[in-house]
């Protein structure tokens, strides 16, 4: 069994209205990271959670929107990031969200973040991707 530390811990704070996954893969890219864990905080209007299944080797998601007055809280997201062979950044996030009327928790498919959010990338490096081999596509 092989432990690795990590490279560095980047702060990044997502604004409202940027989509999710992709403002976290953006922030992956610009940041010249290659492979690591995701961990955030903060708040969303919209998501789309879902759940897989093996079987049918797809998810079934159902939305949930934030009333005028609300906010889907995240309590956390978590998940991980890494470069693919071929360049693209991949991004695996589930979500924990809670909200006066419901509490939720699958696969984080897309969410609008309002009013913000606080994410943290732990850079782990390429060993991510040698490991989840499963996700170099």
């Amino acid at each position: 069994m092989s432990a690795y530390s990590p490279k560095a811990i980047i702060p990044v704070r997502l604004e409202r209205g940027m989509e999710i996954p992709d403002a976290i893969a953006r922030a992956v890219y610009e940041r010249g990271l290659r492979g690591g864990l995701v961990i955030a905080i903060g708040g969303l209007s919209y998501a789309e959670v879902g759940v897989y299944s093996r079987s049918e080797n797809k998810y079934y998601t159902k939305v949930f929107e934030a009333g005028s007055d609300e906010t889907l809280e995240v309590a956390p997201l978590i998940g991980n990031y890494l470069v693919t062979s071929s360049g693209h950044v991949s991004v695996h996030v589930h979500v924990n969200l809670a909200w006066r009327r419901d509490r939720v928790a699958g696969h984080l498919v897309k969410g609008v973040v309002d009013p913000f959010l606080e994410v943290f990338l732990v850079e782990v490096g390429d060993v991510v991707r040698e490991v989840f081999i499963h996700r170099d596509v």
